[in-house]
């Protein structure tokens, strides 16, 4: 089981009254497309969504793009640099207390970059695609991130990615040499980064505390699928216990380590089953049952979440609960947009489109 090093003792962070950031951000949320926005698009044709999508709060990248690029690459390639933009400017306009947690939440956007790097080099993809396929929304520029894709192997990119120590990643190393897969990389990154923000939200104050519940909630969503996808796959229960998050929180800890211990699907569902969205997931289980993907289940699960970021920003609209509403909610816009995308150039049915869309 991967080991983190333990973390210095550090104070709590003070978090101020700063409307000036939290107003900001209400208008910044306010700019995102709902649930009508979404169904209009569906019935669009793609030149029509490149239409309205320029004449929406994407114009400036799409312009800018426009003259090196266009179809599905110039909207794909501008719904990423709109998101950096939008995460940056979170940045510039917070306090420094409001900034340490958004660059902390902002490091998520990091560890997907340095995977998309390392599947890229993994399966020898042209590196102009993989460029344009790196978001750069973290605290790692695109500039550094474009210096790991020039390295000569995967081992160099992990020495090298200044986020995560290469200690940490030697057995994930060991284990793409033997079984020539990243999937025990790519978790010990997933790892890393969520016991670092939820060692970073133990630094909040009270008014903090929504932010660590969403935090909580998120890391449980992640262990279920995983356990869902390992079960199926049927590794050993020892190596699954290995590919789960710890939260921090004992109690939830032993429930979910005690899961990876069913004997299978069918007694993994039961237990699954008694906790808060046991509904949404026993309907979830029945269609990977069915279909073998889990992707009904975990739209249904991060609809939740949304659904979640959303109550805290109507309930404490002038706290760092809206921050956290909003880059959750920005993030699954650029998702979103990105599956329309590419649905509609593939000339994919809506009714199945929209099945993989999250929104309210």
């Amino acid at each position: 089981m991967l080991k983190l090093k333990e973390p210095l003792k550090q104070e709590k962070i003070k978090l101020g009254f700063y409307p000036y950031t939290y107003v900001r951000t209400v208008v910044m949320r306010a700019l995102l497309f709902r649930r009508d926005d979404y169904h209009k698009m569906l019935k669009m044709g793609f030149s029509e969504i490149a239409k309205f999508l320029q004449e929406s709060h994407y114009r400036k990248e799409i312009n800018e793009l426009a003259t090196h690029y266009s179809g599905a690459d110039l909207l794909e390639l501008a719904l990423t640099r709109n998101l950096a933009a939008s995460f940056k400017k979170l940045m510039r306009i917070s306090s420094y207390e409001i900034g340490l947690l958004v660059r902390e939440y902002a490091k998520r956007k990091d560890i997907e970059d340095i995977k998309t790097i390392l599947r890229g080099k993994f399966t020898n993809t042209d590196d102009k695609l993989i460029i344009n396929s790196i978001t750069a929304a973290g605290t790692l520029s695109y500039a550094f991130l474009a210096s790991l894709l020039k390295k000569g192997s995967i081992e160099e990119i992990l020495k090298g990615n200044s986020l995560v120590d290469f200690s940490l990643l030697k057995g994930g190393l060991k284990d793409l040499n033997e079984k020539k897969n990243l999937i025990s990389i790519e978790n010990a990154l997933d790892r890393h980064y969520y016991a670092s923000l939820i060692q970073f939200s133990d630094r909040l104050p009270k008014e903090g505390a929504l932010f660590r519940d969403f935090l909580l909630k998120e890391v449980e969503i992640l262990n279920i699928l995983t356990l869902l996808r390992l079960k199926k796959a049927k590794f050993d229960k020892a190596a699954i216990k290995d590919f789960i998050i710890m939260s921090g929180n004992k109690a939830k800890d032993s429930k979910m380590i005690g899961m990876a211990d069913a004997d299978d699907l069918d007694e993994l569902s039961k237990s699954l089953a008694k906790i808060e969205y046991g509904l949404i997931i026993a309907k979830g289980i029945e269609e990977f049952k069915k279909n073998n993907s889990l992707i009904a289940l975990e739209t249904e699960l991060y609809k939740y979440l949304l659904r979640q970021s959303i109550l805290f920003m109507h309930q404490h609209p002038l706290s760092v609960d809206v921050i956290l509403g909003y880059m959750f909610a920005k993030d699954i816009e650029a998702r979103n947009l990105k599956i329309i995308v590419k649905g509609k150039q593939l000339g994919l049915k809506e009714d199945f489109i929209e099945s993989q869309l999250i929104f309210e």
